[in-house]
């Protein structure tokens, strides 16, 4: 219990005082006591001496203070005017005598169950401070409410400040207020609890998140009154952040890691449309020559050359954006334009895998809203497992089915489907693990990253058998309508 159970410094000065006036009032109550005949007894005063000890003893100071007045009532009962050993006056001090037992085991009892109270509140307190999350009460959000320790560490006040929702507002960050106070008056209105994460604008000018939870509570006596917790939650929040900067991070490797694989069919992308610009830029210069001159025919082969060039250039840019570390940039996204853009770049390493490719696309799929870069990651990396998944295959052709369709709610899906060597139950209930891989050389992480781009883009991403042959991968993107007002 250690510290938790000490008093503050305040307490020693209490006992002290407490000390010098049972001193003064036990020899008092003694002097008169003794001077004063028999049959009066002041006797019963000694309890007024106990309730003193009370106030800053302990129980075992209590039951020496009671022990300590009993003795000096047997002692005057001795020295004191008149017959001691009468009818009456042995009555007399009986009843006193008990009074002050009576009134020592009570207040020892209470004295015990407030130490009780102060080791729980100690423990409380230290729980408190230990997990940043304080208490808050009220009955009326305008009036006074009750805060306990850490709430007022947590809000920065001092606790000899009153607690209420004005100061609770204005620790709240300007854009966060209305919305607090809106939700705390409707809570009152309606008699209902809440649960809300707002920031706090501290004065040192540093930004903090708080977790206010609070449920109604009703009183025979006060009626319907609010108790909740407050918690400190910045540095889950400041975790959360640095956690999605790392996965972000660690996916731009990924994508770099896949590209590096596909560094061959890159290049051979990128060298087709500039060896027919190259091509082209010749013939143009033989139709516009003196002897030759034939402009129409130049005009075609000048426009050929257009073509090829802006499809070289969409190759780069296709691989600039996924190598490039941006924050993702949502907006409307044609999944159907999104499977043709990354079969379009992947179309030499799937022929050189020997993979034939079917699209079965939905004729007008729902628009979704989300990354581009971020999707075309998920589906680079299902093709190319789906075609690594037939690379052994023999027999049958190695076809690739990728495809979409309208889901349920307006969602958009997509579909990449092998005919590889499949999955059993154990493998689909791993393989979105991370460090789980099929693969001898696989590092685990292109499933596990690409279940995550799809739920943080508020989709889900599974996997299950294919008939007759190989694995089904499928997720859904929400409807650019479901996020609209």
């Amino acid at each position: 219990m250690g510290s938790m159970t000490q008093f503050p410094d305040s307490r020693e000065g209490q006992r002290a005082l407490a000390s010098v006036g049972i001193v003064l009032s036990a020899g008092v109550i003694f002097a008169i006591d003794a001077a004063t005949p028999i049959e009066v007894s002041v006797s019963v005063l000694y309890v007024f001496v106990v309730l003193i000890a009370s106030i800053a003893f302990s129980s075992t100071g209590v039951l020496l203070t009671g022990i300590g007045c009993e003795a000096l009532t047997i002692l005057t009962h001795l020295i004191s005017p008149g017959d001691p050993w009468a009818h009456w006056p042995l009555l007399d001090r009986a009843i006193g005598v008990t009074g002050i037992a009576m009134s020592t085991l009570l207040v020892m009892r209470n004295r015990r169950a407030m130490e009780a109270l102060d080791v729980s509140r100690a423990y409380l307190a230290q729980a408190q401070h230990l997990s940043h999350t304080g208490s808050v009460g009220w009955q009326d959000p305008e009036g006074v409410q009750f805060w306990s320790e850490e709430t007022f560490r947590i809000y920065r006040y001092e606790p000899d400040v009153e607690p209420t929702l004005a100061r609770m507002i204005a620790r709240t960050h300007p854009d966060d207020r209305a919305l607090l106070k809106q939700t705390i008056d409707r809570s009152f209105r309606d008699k209902t609890g809440f649960q809300i994460e707002h920031r706090l604008s501290m004065p040192d000018a540093t930004t903090r998140y708080v977790q206010l939870v609070v449920r109604s509570a009703d009183s025979r006596d006060t009626g319907t009154g609010f108790i909740g917790a407050v918690m400190d939650v910045t540095a889950a929040r400041n975790a959360a952040d640095e956690l999605q900067a790392i996965q972000s991070d660690l996916a731009r490797v990924t994508r770099a890691t896949t590209m590096g694989q596909l560094a061959a069919s890159i290049a051979h992308e990128v060298r087709q449309p500039l060896t027919g610009v190259i091509t082209n830029g010749h013939t143009v210069l033989h139709w516009l020559n003196a002897g030759t001159l034939n402009i129409d025919k130049a005009r075609t082969t000048a426009e050929r050359m257009l073509r090829d060039g802006e499809r070289a250039n969409g190759v780069i840019q296709r691989i600039q954006g996924l190598l490039t570390k941006t924050p993702p940039q949502a907006r409307s996204i044609d999944v159907n334009e999104l499977i043709h853009q990354v079969l379009d770049l992947l179309q030499t390493e799937l022929r050189l895998r020997e993979v034939s490719v079917r699209t079965e696309l939905a004729p007008s799929p729902p628009p979704v809203l989300g990354d581009a870069v971020q999707l075309q990651q998920v589906l680079l990396n299902l093709v190319i497992n789906g075609a690594d998944a037939m690379s052994d295959v023999n027999g049958r052709p190695r076809l690739l089915v990728v495809g979409s369709n309208a889901g349920p709610d307006g969602d958009g899906l997509i579909f990449v489907r092998d005919s590889g060597v499949g999955l059993d139950e154990g493998t689909i209930d791993k393989i979105f693990s991370p460090f789980f891989t099929t693969k001898p050389k696989g590092m685990g992480m292109g499933l596990a990253i690409c279940r995550s781009i799809i739920e943080a883009h508020g989709g889900r991403l599974w996997a299950s058998p294919a008939e007759p042959h190989g694995a089904l991968f499928q997720f859904t993107l929400p409807g650019k309508a479901r996020d609209e007002p």
